[in-house]
């Protein structure tokens, strides 16, 4: 346990025929985009990622060497406290000043957003970011649907507002066509998700928020994440001070770092991204999240059978939403009269609360249930993507979860639970992940947002390969069980990357905080690997790999 210390494939029969088409057609788009594409140049003596200790949370900066010398790439900032209340080790705020003196002071090229997750976002809020500044920012292509220019608007609005970084079909042209194509297209559902889930996090978590077990525990952490707020009982009392946590570090990323919306780009799989001037020579390709056609991998949790089937076990009912009762009012026990009151095969007077009692229970938890659709929804809104410079290729892939992995790993047309069904992953991406210099590990360690197959494929590289870097940012006993194989960071997970790749671990390293004094130790029985080429630094707030 970290302890705080003050200081003095398989088949492939029908879906193949069903998926054929799709491959081949989105396969093809994919490549006459990258012959478009500028090779990267420079060279990468000089390019970094490092990677801040913050606890549960991501907080990347990329330093891309260039003729006009370093730049700065900031992917997320974010931290969480998690089920256990121990996943903010509370060095955000220094992590970020420490930023500032290294980015020239504030000077950032890019801020990439990879989904709305307090343990992504934070820090955006937590820290000052006043000083600061960014030629761009990028989001996922779903966090469009929110604002117009930074600010929240109506759906009528937003169709009328013709912003080219609104587009509806995320090829940033909705000045030509946004009057007409919301005319066609019922827009309001895509422009209201967010907001509804904001919405349901929040009711769910005041309305279950007494409840103590492991599970509920777990489920409420999972809303707190989604929201960005810590005390969802203080918000139900109305007390001052307590709101939304995520808001305050979006109208950060959209107003202040992208200029009131000017500088903000949205993107979704397939994309071609702008980059900064400053950033010639680097080369990004967006692989994530999937596009508006695609919306039905959003909601895919696992590369697995039976998954979130129970999203209709919620109803909505005059205090919010509730289990869904299976019989209707006329038949409950009050409103008979006595002599239809059955007995049981004993001739004993049957209990009819206790039966009540025992069919709600019999239904999958609601509150789980429903915490873990917006977990899913909102983690494969991740941004994925690939950057190359000077003959390295660096994946960045957020929380991505199954949806979004399986979208471009088997280019098929829709999501299969299966995937096994789908056949074997497209060429393309297993060449794109048998030559990967480096790789963000996906939700802190999590099992279910870096698949078997992407491990697989990636391990088994050309000869003569000197492997890869993994890098995840994580903390231990924060979120899942081990006793359900649930655990952040998956054991199983970290022991296949740290056997087939050079894994750093953020928790490898303590870390020291000036204000308040603390030391965090480095967690029990993780080591710093050496890695077969390139370097790490070791600092007081942070691990760094030089390729």
């Amino acid at each position: 346990m970290t302890t705080r210390t003050k200081t003095k494939s398989a088949r492939k029969p029908t879906a193949r025929k069903i998926t054929k088409k799709a491959t081949k057609k989105v396969s093809k788009k994919v490549s006459k985009k990258a012959t478009k594409r500028t090779a990267s140049r420079g060279n990468a003596k000089g390019l970094k990622v490092r990677m801040y200790r913050v606890g549960f949370g991501d907080f990347f900066l990329v330093t891309v060497p260039t003729a006009r010398g370093d730049q700065f790439i900031l992917i997320d900032c974010g931290v969480f406290k998690g089920r256990s209340g121990t996943g903010d080790l509370g060095s955000i705020v220094e992590a970020v000043e420490d930023m500032y003196k290294t980015t020239k002071k504030g000077k950032l090229a890019l801020v990439i957003m990879t989904h709305r997750h307090a343990d992504h976002i934070a820090g955006f809020s937590k820290a000052d970011f006043s000083k600061f500044t960014s030629s761009m920012v990028w989001m996922p292509y779903w966090e469009q649907f929110n604002a117009d220019k930074g600010k929240k608007t109506s759906a009528k609005n937003f169709a009328a507002s013709g912003n080219q970084n609104l587009a509806l079909d995320g090829n940033q042209n909705a000045a030509a066509t946004g009057a007409q194509t919301a005319a066609e297209e019922d827009e309001n559902e895509a422009f209201n998700l967010q907001l509804d889930i904001q919405a349901l996090a929040t009711n769910l978590a005041m309305q279950f928020g007494s409840r103590k077990d492991p599970e509920a525990e777990e489920a409420l952490a999972q809303l707190g994440n989604a929201t960005g707020i810590e005390d969802f009982s203080a918000v139900a009392t109305g007390k001052k001070g307590v709101g939304g946590g995520n808001a305050g570090a979006l109208d950060v990323l959209k107003n202040h770092l992208g200029k009131n919306g000017e500088n903000v780009r949205y993107y979704s799989a397939g994309d071609e991204p702008e980059l900064p001037a400053e950033l010639k020579g680097l080369k990004a390709t967006i692989l994530g999240p999937p596009p508006k056609k695609a919306k039905a991998f959003l909601a895919l949790t696992d590369l697995k059978k039976g998954v979130g089937q129970y999203l209709d076990s919620i109803e909505d009912g005059e205090d919010g939403p509730t289990a869904i009762n299976p019989f209707r009012g006329e038949w409950s026990s009050k409103e008979l009269p006595t002599e239809y009151k059955a007995k049981d095969l004993r001739g004993r007077d049957i209990d009819y609360d206790a039966a009540k009692k025992a069919v709600v229970e019999s239904q999958p938890d609601m509150l789980a249930a429903a915490a873990a659709k917006i977990e899913t929804f909102l983690n494969n809104q991740s941004l994925v993507v690939l950057f190359e410079f000077g003959g390295k290729k660096l994946l960045f892939a957020g929380d991505a979860q199954a949806g979004n992995w399986e979208y471009w790993l088997y280019k098929i047309s829709g999501p299969i639970k299966d995937p096994t069904k789908a056949g074997d992953i497209v060429e393309e991406s297993k060449e794109l992940l048998q030559t990967i210099d480096f790789y963000k590990v996906g939700h802190h360690g999590s099992t279910n947002a870096t698949p078997i197959q992407m491990v697989e494929a990636a391990i088994a590289r050309p000869p003569g390969s000197k492997g890869f870097v993994s890098m995840c940012s994580t903390e231990d006993e924060v979120y899942g069980n081990p006793d359900k194989a649930t655990e952040v960071p998956r054991t199983l997970l970290m022991d296949a990357l740290r056997k087939d790749s050079c894994l750093l671990r953020s928790d490898a390293i303590p870390i020291t905080i000036k204000d308040p004094k603390l030391t965090v130790k480095a967690r029990q029985g993780v080591t710093l690997p050496k890695p077969k080429v390139g370097k790490i630094k070791k600092a007081s707030l942070y691990l760094e790999y030089s390729f």
